[in-house]
């Protein structure tokens, strides 16, 4: 069943009440009180033109900021980042823009109004783009090329809020970025360069995941190099940004690597045994770096909502490892427990928790290898709950492709699909065709 959301024209009134009906009673509040929101208005009202771009301002701090990290804390870089954007109009423009289109999803604002926004934003970002190319030693130490980055990687949260959404030449455009700026070698000296890269990073590998290639980035790239104390154990937080610990998404993008070695021997008939050791050889140290993982909850445990969708993340791991590098089969013994270890783990994230903002990527990879009723249910039941709350237009997509991927795993059921050696099933092909022809993302 679609969850469907309106984003029909009304007035800015009913900003303050929506976002406490919708917000509070779960959450808890860490954004600026009112009074300081005010301050700042004030200090700056030559950035902000008119009482429309002010509430939209001020909703995004309350609101949209605090349901886009996986934890919401006073750190959290995309609050700071509105304070950050009263200086930079560029990025004034893009969060006025996610809030514009975050308050559609709500029934707040127009349409005509959030595409007047969008476009601006666009016209702004390229303009800074116009700027780095006119430039002969473009670096990002330069303040407006920093925020021009900024701009076109922050255009996921834009993309997410829309049905038609597009991102694959957003980060693509944020790749050819980085890589001029000298970005992918370097490690960020600012919290909003810091904030881009780790963003960057981590959309670029889950976009890569969704669409089964390999990501934009080098292997090079210092994110994709594990070093927990430095991303995870000071500020911004990588962990608390994604939800997936910076050593584990290394993981994952091995992983992605593996899968389209895998793809590239079968496609060229050559043996795949060195890919498997180095496969064999990953999934020991995955095991070993999350042995504290067991996919049980004890019954009253007070686990951090925070440590349990990273396990959610860690078991999607070995999803896709045995899925994609392995190839095991959707109904074979590992891989239905592997699926069903994330819906236990994924069940104890409540709608609205926090921590389930970032749950999105580690879900419905999961939820296509649903094969049970009651697991398909029960997916159908998590998929409305959190679209009825975040109102991201694309989770609906996303869901409408798994039900396209459960209804060719249903019709071929019992059929014998011929094989030769790891070549890839009917169902495979189909499930990978429709990946790659997929322009849904959700981060």
């Amino acid at each position: 069943m679609r969850v469907k959301t309106s984003r029909s024209r009304t007035g800015t009134q009913g900003v303050s009440s929506v976002v406490e009906s919708t917000r509070n009673a779960t959450r808890n509040d860490l954004g600026p009180p009112t009074g300081l929101l005010s301050t700042f208005s004030a200090l700056f009202g030559g950035a902000i033109r008119s009482t429309e771009e002010r509430s939209a301002w001020e909703y995004y701090v309350r609101l949209v900021s605090s349901n886009v990290p996986a934890l919401d804390c006073p750190e959290n870089p995309y609050r700071q980042l509105s304070i950050t954007a009263l200086t930079a109009p560029i990025l004034l423009e893009t969060i006025i823009c996610i809030a514009a289109e975050h308050m559609l999803n709500f029934g707040l604002g127009s349409e005509p109004a959030a595409a007047e926004r969008q476009q601006r934003m666009l016209r702004s970002i390229r303009q800074g783009l116009q700027m780095i190319e006119m430039s002969s030693h473009a670096r990002w130490h330069d303040h407006r090329h920093e925020a021009c980055l900024a701009a076109v990687v922050l255009q996921g949260i834009v993309v997410a809020q829309r049905p038609d959404g597009v991102l694959e030449p957003h980060v693509k455009c944020a790749s050819y970025l980085m890589h001029t700026l000298g970005c992918f070698q370097e490690i960020p000296s600012t919290p909003l360069a810091r904030l881009t890269t780790q963003r960057f990073a981590m959309v670029d590998l889950m976009l890569a995941i969704s669409r089964q290639r390999r990501p934009y980035a080098p292997r090079s790239f210092i994110l994709y190099q594990p070093d927990a104390d430095r991303w995870d154990q000071t500020e911004p937080s990588f962990h608390k940004m994604t939800g997936c610990p910076q050593p584990l998404m290394c993981f994952l993008l091995r992983i992605a690597h593996l899968a389209c070695d895998v793809d590239e021997c079968l496609r060229d008939d050559v043996p795949e045994h060195e890919v498997l050791s180095r496969a064999f050889e990953l999934e020991s140290e995955l095991c070993a770096w999350g042995l504290q993982y067991t996919g049980a909850i004890a019954d009253g445990s007070s686990r951090p909502l925070l440590d349990i969708l990273t396990e959610c993340f860690y078991w999607t791991a070995h999803l896709l490892l045995a899925r994609r590098v392995f190839r095991d089969a959707t109904r074979s013994p590992r891989i239905q427990h592997l699926a069903q270890t994330c819906f236990r783990l994924m069940d104890h994230l409540p709608t609205g928790c926090g921590p389930d903002s970032s749950l999105p990527q580690p879900f419905y990879l999961a939820a296509r290898e649903a094969v049970r009723v009651e697991d398909r249910d029960w997916v159908r039941r998590k998929h409305e709950a959190m679209t009825a709350y975040y109102r991201e237009q694309q989770r609906n997509s996303a869901m409408e492709l798994t039900e396209k991927i459960w209804a060719r795993s249903d019709g071929l059921r019992g059929v014998e699909v011929e094989t030769n050696g790891m070549a890839q099933s009917i169902e495979d092909r189909f499930v990978k065709e429709l990946d790659r022809e997929s322009s849904l993302f959700i981060f």
